[in-house]
């Protein structure tokens, strides 16, 4: 394994597993819940900008992607591999229509979480990322958490 891939498992596992180790499948829907308002009100101050369009698009496009590698454990298939750009919306869009639908995609990542539990998916259980490797149920909905805070500190 490569120097570069090791460290962003270490990387992976601080950041994202750590922080949720021990949480309840109660804890987890309250946390990823609690972070809309926080994440919605950051969003919503910035100006319909194209730095903070293409910002708040990829903030989606990698949220609706997380949801979709996740459903995949309900299926029973072969995972599929794919990239994040598919889930993008356009850049075009205006911009409180991207704060809208950045509000709606987060519901949908609780209720995409729900679905999961309802299933008898694991917390523990792991689904393949593009750059981190393994990461657990628990894991992916700490980086959707992450992944849109960390984004939208950018905006201006």
């Amino acid at each position: 394994m490569a120097i570069g891939a090791t460290l962003l498992q270490a990387v992976a596992k601080l950041m994202f597993e750590r922080p949720i180790r021990g949480m309840s499948n109660d804890q987890l829907i309250t946390m990823l819940d609690q972070s809309r308002m926080p994440f919605a009100q950051h969003i919503q101050k910035h100006a319909d900008t194209q730095a903070n369009r293409v910002l708040l698009a990829h903030i989606i496009g990698i949220e609706c992607w997380a949801q979709a590698r996740l459903r995949q454990l309900t299926t029973g298939q072969n995972i599929l591999i794919d990239e994040s750009d598919s889930y993008t919306p356009s850049t075009d869009t205006p911009y409180a229509m991207l704060v809208a639908h950045a509000g709606a995609t987060r519901i949908e990542s609780s209720a995409c979480l729900q679905e999961l539990l309802r299933a008898g998916v694991p917390l523990t259980r792991t689904i393949v990322h593009n750059q981190f490797s393994e990461l657990s149920v628990a894991a992916w909905i700490q980086y959707i958490v992450k992944h849109s805070m960390l984004e939208a500190r950018k905006m201006r």
